[in-house]
């Protein structure tokens, strides 16, 4: 049996292609939503995709600066080369920093141990979203992007959504709000208004097929 990655270390998106085109066409648009609300049931990999894309926009930053172009061996310029997937090799050092939890430009909210470390706490406290908008006020450790993920969004406290929502209102630039969420209708309207949606479907029987090969091929 095959150990199953945590969503920060899933080096593959499985079954939701169209959802990942989604992203990246609104990267290379130049014109990317600071928020996005990636809803849709448990399990199926909407933290998976946000981490993804969140290192994706941490290796390649604004639309075009990843662009190679220039004049070739023969004197002729290049044609743009731009990514065809949000993928990034598992080898990067910005895959390993994210999947480590080392990242000084990626927060992610999301409940924890208690104070007393007894217990798992039932909501994300707004202690944590403070904190995040801060950090978030400030320059760029790597002088790209700021990214939050928020995994489940539908667990912050009345306090702790209305300290988001500020973030939503008036983001700083150049920052990202990932919010991971099973159950949006929990949310804030605002918070919903606020972010780009992006439904993530139950996984075909074949995805699901190709998961089981992959990390349980014991079961037959």
């Amino acid at each position: 049996m095959t150990d199953i990655p945590a969503p920060r270390e899933t080096e593959r998106l499985i079954g939701h292609q169209d959802a990942e085109r989604r992203l990246l066409e609104a990267w290379s648009s130049g014109r990317l939503p600071h928020g996005w609300l990636i809803a849709g049931p448990k399990g199926i990999g909407k933290a998976t995709l946000a981490y993804r894309f969140a290192r994706f926009l941490l290796v390649h930053g604004e639309r075009g600066s990843d662009v190679e172009e220039g004049p070739s061996m023969f004197g002729d310029e290049l044609p743009p080369v731009r990514p065809e997937t949000l993928a990034i090799d598992a080898e990067n050092p910005v895959f390993r920093r994210v999947a480590a939890g080392a990242h000084a430009d990626l927060q992610v909210l999301e409940r924890g141990m208690s104070e007393d470390g007894k217990r798992m706490q039932t909501v994300i406290p707004v202690d944590k979203v403070r904190a995040a908008g801060h950090s978030m006020s400030l320059t760029a450790g790597e002088g790209g992007w700021r990214i939050v993920i928020v995994d489940g969004a539908e667990d912050m406290n009345v306090n702790a959504a209305n300290a988001l929502l500020k973030l939503l209102e008036e983001p700083p630039p150049r920052a990202m709000l990932l919010l991971v969420s099973h159950a949006p209708g929990r949310l804030l309207p605002t918070i919903r208004s606020r972010c780009c949606r992006l439904r993530l479907s139950p996984l075909e029987p074949a995805s699901i097929s190709e998961l089981l090969e992959l990390y349980r091929p014991d079961i037959p």
